[in-house]
């Protein structure tokens, strides 16, 4: 019996009869939990986020800056798993289909730009500080990230994500 009441050998077995579907040309397999946790990092980004409101809010600038610091980890995290994981097989799957091609490309494009923002947003103000000074500034600028987040995340949702499957299910 295993540490959490499975047998670890029957694991073993059902791990090594699993059939990898891999992207043309390719050794990136299909992942039919990828989407469902990248939709987990979705909830953790925006709960971190409102944890940093919430810091904003209340004047608490030592727990803003490591609440910024949580978002920053989580968010560059999410974003290499996305860039290895998601975009490089779609980028092979998607090569017969020219519009949805070039959805994926121009979403990838738009998620890098918005990464570098947030990436110096959150540069800045750990760097520099924040204070009663330039809270109100802060405060405008994350409303403006927050804004661009939650429709970004929306489009990744309900379009890009929609893009992925087993390799078999691409024209």
């Amino acid at each position: 019996m295993g540490l959490f009441g499975g047998n670890s050998r029957d694991r073993y077995v059902r791990e090594a009869r699993r059939v990898y579907q891999y992207a043309p040309g390719t050794k990136l397999s299909y992942d039919p939990t990828l989407i469902e946790r990248f939709k987990g990092h979705h909830r953790s980004l925006l709960k971190l986020f409102t944890d940093i409101q919430r810091a904003a809010d209340q004047r608490d600038f030592a727990g803003l800056t490591g609440a910024l610091e949580r978002f920053k980890r989580v968010l560059q995290e999410h974003l290499l798993e996305e860039n290895l994981r998601l975009y490089a097989y779609l980028t092979k799957c998607l090569e017969s289909e020219p519009e949805n091609h070039q959805l994926m490309r121009d979403m990838k494009s738009d998620m890098v730009e918005i990464g570098r923002k947030v990436n110096q947003f959150i540069t800045h103000y750990t760097k520099h500080g924040i204070h009663h000074g330039n809270i109100e500034e802060f405060e405008s600028q994350l409303e403006t990230i927050g804004n661009i987040l939650t429709i970004r995340i929306q489009r990744e949702e309900e379009s890009l994500y929609t893009l992925y499957m087993p390799p078999d299910q691409y024209i």
